[in-house]
């Protein structure tokens, strides 16, 4: 007997996606309906493998998000499923329980919701039973799994549950349990949801974080994925199915030796090349340059003519967008090699910022500023003290390079003019 599953999660279907200096109309339509894609994918996937049902662990909806066009959207994505005679077993998370729409939506006959009581619905023509139960409230600062039912005896037994588990960096605690907690409920396989990366956290029973299907900024970076599960005989064979419409990445290009402001320009290109989606996705990226030499340092100064230049690059490339670039030089014994008055300048500007009161002072500066910055930007700065206090250092370190670039330059426009 077999039984094949797709296992999702944390959809926040038309949340925004927090990508910053997005200038091409076409991408940022792109970008604007990720999420739509990444459940069309779902459900394409679904048909393609003729699963037996699609299961969604929780925040399907986002708590902001409050248009009917939005529930329309999903209900015909569950009718394409329904025509198929595939029926969809479905959760509440802490973003459905604050969303309206989880409260107005009339949901397909295929669809079944489980209530914040729990409950189970089993398919004996597959040996199944699916357990499920959904957030009632918002928070959920207690484990819900005294509101589950036992397993049911001679079924392979599923469970759906929203959790934080013991807690994971940046998430709130919610719905909270430990990984042996759901080993001794004795379940065959727990369909997890809220943790926004995929994780397998144990195989016996399979204790399955699916990740979100679509990442929302360059904190979500990589490709994202559903789970496929195939059950035979009672045991799970599993398979990442891509979802993702928009991979954000980090890309890093080492300028190395190239002392040409052209040929920097088609190693980027080049390494976007090599970060983009062989599918039809496309490539938002954070670029990050690496390198010490001459043209390190004009294009930290003129880092706003070269990002354009980047930016025509890339929209003329298609399928790639940058997001932003950084630059990271080598360290300062490397730069000190090369001899002069630029080092000296750059060591000396390095020596100041390394005293703990002008880092404590730098790092309770970017906390205030993180505090009043817009709720869907704040994870630029980290989601936790010591991400926050790592971009600190980072601002004061880039920032003595730039500041060691600019009076390079200007001392250098003076030699010449002299």
């Amino acid at each position: 007997m077999m039984f094949r599953f797709l296992h999702t999660a944390d959809l926040h279907i038309d949340s925004p996606l927090r990508s910053l200096a997005l200038r091409d109309a076409d991408l940022a339509e792109r970008v604007g309906s990720a999420t739509r894609t990444a459940l069309s994918r779902i459900v394409d996937a679904c048909l393609e493998h003729e699963v037996h049902a699609l299961l969604i662990a929780g925040d399907l909806f986002d708590g902001d998000i409050h248009s009917m066009k939005t529930a329309a959207f999903v209900i015909a994505q569950f009718e394409r499923l329904d025509a198929a005679g595939i029926p969809v077993f479905l959760i509440r998370g802490n973003h459905d329980a604050e969303s309206q729409l989880t409260r107005e939506i009339d949901l397909p006959p295929n669809v079944t919701l489980f209530t914040g009581h729990g409950g189970v619905e089993e398919l004996p023509d597959h040996g199944v039973a699916i357990h499920g139960i959904s957030f009632a409230r918002p928070s959920a600062p207690e484990s819900l799994l005294p509101k589950l039912r036992p397993p049911v005896p001679g079924r392979f037994n599923i469970g759906l549950l929203h959790t934080s588990l013991a807690g994971a960096p940046g998430h709130d605690v919610y719905a909270p349990c430990s990984i042996a907690d759901l080993t001794g409920h004795g379940f065959d396989y727990w369909a997890l949801g809220h943790v926004h990366g995929r994780r397998i956290h144990a195989e016996a029973p399979l204790i399955v974080m699916p990740g979100m299907p679509q990442g929302r900024d360059i904190g979500e970076a990589g490709p994202k994925s559903a789970t496929l599960v195939t059950v035979t005989e009672g045991r799970a064979e599993l398979r990442e199915v891509p979802t993702s419409a928009v991979v954000f990445e980090r890309v890093t290009c080492d300028l190395g030796d190239i002392d040409d402001w052209r040929d920097a320009r088609a190693a980027v290109m080049g390494a976007l090349r090599a970060a983009t989606p062989a599918d039809e996705g496309w490539l938002v990226a954070r670029v990050e340059l690496r390198g010490q030499g001459d043209l390190a340092w004009r294009i930290r100064r003129d880092l706003d003519l070269f990002s354009a230049q980047m930016a025509e690059d890339a929209q003329a490339e298609g399928r790639m967008a940058i997001e932003k670039i950084e630059i990271t030089l080598q360290d300062r014994a490397e730069a000190a090699a090369h001899g002069g008055a630029r080092a000296d300048l750059v060591s000396l500007l390095h020596e100041v910022c390394e005293t703990p009161a002008f880092r404590d002072r730098a790092i309770d500066m970017v906390r205030a500023l993180s505090e009043d910055l817009p709720p869907e930007i704040r994870g630029d700065f980290g989601r936790t003290e010591e991400d926050l206090a790592a971009v600190a250092i980072r601002i004061l370190d880039e920032g003595a390079e730039e500041v060691a670039a600019r009076l390079s330059a200007g001392a250098a426009a003076q030699g010449e003019e002299g």
